[in-house]
């Protein structure tokens, strides 16, 4: 293991309840960028209306085919390892070991430690709408809806697919702690939903965020009061 990937452990170590802290005290403005945001898609959903078929074809697929014990479920295996590992390389740590079955789940190894990013990434982090993000960036004009649909679909993924692998007997969550798990992965997947969907509406990242901060200090404001 090397020293770059023992230290940023370490660093990740000491940042672990600060971290929790913040999405607790940013909560508030993480929720009500969000809200903002679904509100402005149902005034004017024409912007969203690929995206919005994407997440709804996702949605059908997932209840015909991703949520049983099938190819679907193996998908499912498949990124959430994958995710783990991604982390683990960006973290330092070099992947020896990488499975992904259907019938007993998956598991990636690595040297060293490691650290509660690596185990909880899974649970917050939509690789595949990450990845649609990218090649959206790069589609030309009259191929956007079809990049949109497809950012759609991934956002509906990640969400069900959350939800379906989030509970108090994964063992991931289990290993940095459920009370930390239920605290960091509701401010983080609130504030990962709303860039997404302010992302395929049109509205630039920078400008969702800086709605975050004032119903944060409006509520710090009033309970001081």
């Amino acid at each position: 293991m090397n020293a770059i990937a023992r230290t940023l452990d370490r660093i990740l170590a000491i940042l672990k309840w600060p971290v929790a802290l913040a999405g607790v005290v940013f909560l508030p403005g993480l929720v009500a960028a969000l809200i903002e945001v679904v509100r402005a898609i149902y005034r004017e959903p024409r912007p969203c209306l690929a995206f919005l078929a994407g997440a709804g074809i996702c949605a059908v697929t997932w209840y015909l085919l991703f949520r049983r014990r099938s190819l679907g479920g193996f998908i499912v295996v498949l990124e959430h390892e994958f995710t783990h590992a991604v982390f683990a390389w960006l973290t330092f740590h070099r992947v020896v070991g990488f499975r992904a079955t259907l019938r007993s789940g998956g598991h990636v190894r690595y040297l060293g430690r490691g650290n509660w990013l690596i185990s909880i990434a899974p649970y917050f982090v939509p690789t595949l709408s990450v990845i649609a993000i990218a090649v959206l960036r790069w589609l030309p004009e009259r191929h956007l809806a079809y990049g949109s649909a497809a950012l759609g679909a991934t956002f509906a993924y990640h969400l069900l697919s959350t939800w379906s692998e989030t509970h108090r007997h994964q063992s991931d969550l289990r290993e940095v702690g459920l009370v930390f798990s239920a605290v960091f992965l509701i401010a983080a997947n609130a504030l990962v939903y709303g860039v997404i969907l302010a992302f395929a509406c049109g509205v630039r990242p920078m400008e969702y965020l800086e709605h975050i901060p004032g119903p944060t200090f409006e509520l710090v404001r009033r309970l001081r009061s």
